[in-house]
């Protein structure tokens, strides 16, 4: 992803245009050549522009904030891209993971509907018995082929991060490796803690901000600077036909502006500038709450992904288990058995979707 992703791949370009961008704010105005003609005489003059207002200073200075500017939102770009990437990664593990739960399933219908058959055939049990597990059967089927058809599409959505069709599908049953049962190394809570009372400022997201307010900075001294005049400086040497002679030519000038002609956009830079301030104290404020809320999350997604695999997932089983042979022993009705079954694979969904959670809420802190 790194080394193939569009977003990321368009940067070096980006760099090349504002170096390209520095040079030419680096340029001092060019030397001027006159030439007057007039009744019997001719001058030839050689006139310089010197920039008051410290311009040139500016001008860098502001395309600097520009490559800084540019730099920090080149890290965030490519922490958003390596979070996506991850996001699309769990979700096929996810699905595959589902793909494998609902074969298991499959297995056991089939197991079951055998029984069924077995006992209808006996007179043990009525046909309406054979039918209900036929259709849990081919809805389960109906649903795997839907599941192929949703792995295909998120292998497609992985590999485009890296614009790659068909790395991840040579063959149909070719899955990517991981699991989701092993969950992530979890933050120490005292030192998230820390970075919320101290450590904003370290925060990508936070620099990127101080980034864009030092442009905005950078931006009310260009407008500031290109609002003086520049003084215009000739030297020149005038001749005269009728006497011959030669006279030496100095000329200076500058406009007489009486008020600021820049006011307009220095207001609208200050303006800006304002605004990038408050966006910064924003977004330490934004940070700050967007830990607190993973955090808490992060606890109550653990806690029941515990609580599912520990408490529930064993009672399920158990009771699976147990109106398993309860039916064989004309106890209970099919449709007990069926949803004895869809108890277990039900709450085995729920572990799934706590896993990706789980993992989806470490990847945003890590994005952070």
């Amino acid at each position: 992803t790194l080394q193939q992703n569009p977003q990321l791949t368009a940067y070096p370009f980006y760099i090349r245009q504002l170096e390209a961008q520095y040079s030419q704010a680096d340029i001092s105005p060019a030397l001027m050549a006159e030439v007057e003609l007039a009744k019997n005489t001719a001058t030839l003059t050689l006139s310089q522009s010197i920039e008051l207002g410290d311009k040139r200073q500016a001008r860098t200075s502001f395309t600097s904030a520009k490559q800084a500017q540019l730099q920090a939102e080149f890290e965030i770009t490519k922490l958003d891209v390596l979070a996506e990437t991850s996001r699309r990664y769990y979700q096929l593990l996810a699905l595959q993971k589902q793909k494998v739960l609902l074969s298991t399933r499959i297995g056991q219908e089939q197991r079951a509907l055998k029984i069924i058959r077995k006992r209808a055939k006996a007179g043990a049990v009525a046909q309406a018995d054979v039918a209900t597990m036929e259709l849990g059967l081919a809805r389960s089927n109906n649903t795997f082929e839907q599941l192929n058809f949703e792995v295909a599409l998120q292998k497609n959505a992985l590999s485009a991060m890296w614009l790659s069709q068909d790395s991840l599908n040579q063959t149909r049953d070719n899955s990517i490796l991981g699991s989701l049962s092993k969950l992530p190394l979890l933050p120490n809570k005292e030192a998230l803690t820390q970075i919320i009372k101290q450590g904003i400022e370290q925060l990508p997201d936070y620099r990127y901000q101080i980034a864009l307010a030092r442009l905005a900075d950078q931006q009310v001294a260009l407008n500031q600077a290109n609002g003086r005049a520049n003084l215009n400086l000739g030297l020149g040497l005038r001749h005269n036909d009728s006497s011959g002679e030669q006279s030496l030519v100095v000329t200076a000038s500058m406009p007489l502006n009486f008020t600021n002609p820049n006011r307009g956009r220095i207001a609208s830079a200050q303006a800006g500038q304002a605004l990038s301030q408050q966006q910064l104290a924003d977004k330490r404020l934004q940070l700050s709450i967007e830990l607190n809320r993973i955090s808490a999350t992060l606890e109550k997604e653990l806690q029941q992904a515990k609580e599912i695999n520990n408490l529930l997932l064993p009672l399920a089983s158990e009771l699976l288990s147990s109106t398993q042979k309860a039916y064989r022993q004309g106890q209970y009705t099919v449709l007990q058995w069926v949803d004895a079954q869809n108890q277990v694979f039900n709450l085995e969904q729920d572990l799934i979707n706590s896993q990706v959670r789980i993992f989806t809420q470490v990847l945003e802190l890590e994005r952070i």
